[in-house]
């Protein structure tokens, strides 16, 4: 593929448009099934679409999520409904073991800022992807516009790495606060579990 403006590198790159196949859960799925390491900026997180399990990622090493909004009644809201769910109580579960182990780690930038979403997919070898754009496990897309994601190789991977390192640095950790929030849900949820 020749560059479209002079100097840029050239870069593998296709689009998603939340329509077709593959979607968001198909290309992620297949990037995070190789990946040691996985670093995400979105501007929130919501349990309710999230839909990420063990063998999803069987190589994964580390993940780091970096959000600017995060609300602690609407997580501890999700957590909690999701849990009655039991096809969706294995993905809150698998978050809070992520947590447990230390490889998952979550930060808030509330001031850092970025746009689009995105999300960099790391190897044994270094970044190989970067996903950036609308960022949604739903099936199908809940609006009726177009979801644009587009996903990029090489160079661009490397530059979206670097990109998330800086935002990481200047972010706080709300690791302890989400595991708190997780743990209280599965217990509340465990609890009425065996009262029923």
């Amino acid at each position: 593929m020749e560059p479209i403006l002079p100097g840029l590198v050239p870069s593998p790159a296709f689009l998603l448009d939340g329509r077709g196949r593959p979607d968001f859960r198909d290309v992620f799925g297949a990037l995070a099934s190789s990946a040691t390491q996985i670093h995400t900026a979105v501007t929130r997180i919501r349990l309710s679409t999230l839909d990420l399990r063990e063998q999803d990622v069987p190589r994964l090493d580390h993940l780091q999520v970096l959000v600017s909004e995060m609300s602690a009644i609407s997580l501890d809201a999700e957590a909690r409904g999701l849990l009655q769910i039991p096809e969706r109580a294995p993905n809150v579960r698998f978050l809070l073991g992520l947590i447990e182990d230390g490889r998952l780690e979550m930060r808030s930038a509330p001031l850092g800022g970025w746009a689009p979403d995105f999300t960099v997919f790391v190897e044994e070898s270094g970044p190989r992807a970067v996903l950036t754009g609308f960022h949604a496990f739903e099936r199908p897309y809940p609006h009726r516009g177009p979801a644009l994601a587009s996903v990029h190789g090489g160079d661009a991977a490397r530059m979206a790495a670097n990109r998330h390192a800086e935002l990481w640095e200047s972010a706080h950790d709300v690791g302890p606060a989400v595991w708190s929030l997780l743990a209280r849900a599965t217990k509340r949820a465990s609890r009425l579990a065996s009262a029923g």
